[in-house]
């Protein structure tokens, strides 16, 4: 169907007459006829007006309707926390932000089926600093897998320890302790020693690829 078919149809669908239709959304009824038979197209008040009167306009313009728009979306595509909340690429830093999240990023799923992620287990934090550049920019969003706490050598974490957080690549030490390295070699090891630290999480891993798979 073509978009003055579908424009018919929705016209009928809610009662409208031509002339009655074309009132609403003030332009003429020869306008009207004109759209409904694809001589010219309808512009974006006229579009807005319709829309008013309960006109679907995706349906209209695209051949979908809203609602099925919606499933190919959640079909598609997950939701992922982001939380307003800056994690230190530096030397630490107090956790500064919201506990709720203030946004959500979609990403798609068959992305993280590939990565083995499921969005129930991930939020999206913000770097501050640039002891981890070149792999992670100042300012950048961070994809953290909270679902992995198990440390690995050579990988990045989110690590509180009380009001300080850092994202920082580890390496367990023999004694137990972990050395937080940054990739930027400006900035020296920090050791953490988990026996002695006293309140310390890991908040989740870093998943790599993550500033590619935001939509």
């Amino acid at each position: 169907m073509s978009i003055g078919a579908r424009l018919k149809e929705e016209r009928e669908r809610l009662g409208f007459t031509q002339p009655a239709f074309a009132e609403l959304a003030g332009t003429t009824k020869k306008s009207q006829i004109d759209y409904e038979k694809d001589l010219t197209q309808p512009k974006a008040g006229y579009l807005a007006a319709i829309a008013e009167a309960g006109a679907d306009i995706s349906y209209i313009v695209t051949g979908k309707a809203i609602e099925k728009l919606k499933s190919d979306f959640e079909d598609e595509f997950d939701l992922v926390n982001v939380y307003d909340v800056k994690i230190s690429a530096g030397h630490g830093s107090l956790c500064s932000g919201n506990a709720e999240p203030v946004s959500r990023l979609a990403f798609r799923k068959d992305w993280l089926h590939k990565q083995g992620l499921y969005a129930k287990d991930l939020l999206i934090v913000c770097a501050t600093g640039d002891s981890m550049i070149p792999t992670i920019q100042d300012k950048e969003k961070l994809l953290i897998n909270a679902a992995d706490k198990e440390l690995t050598d050579g990988f990045i974490y989110v690590i509180r320890n009380q009001d300080n957080y850092w994202v920082k690549r580890i390496q367990i030490q023999f004694d137990g302790s972990l050395l937080l390295i940054s990739d930027n070699k400006l900035y020296p090891p920090m050791q953490l020693d988990l026996n002695d630290a006293a309140d310390i999480e890991i908040i989740g891993r870093w998943v790599p690829s993550s500033r590619n798979a935001f939509y």
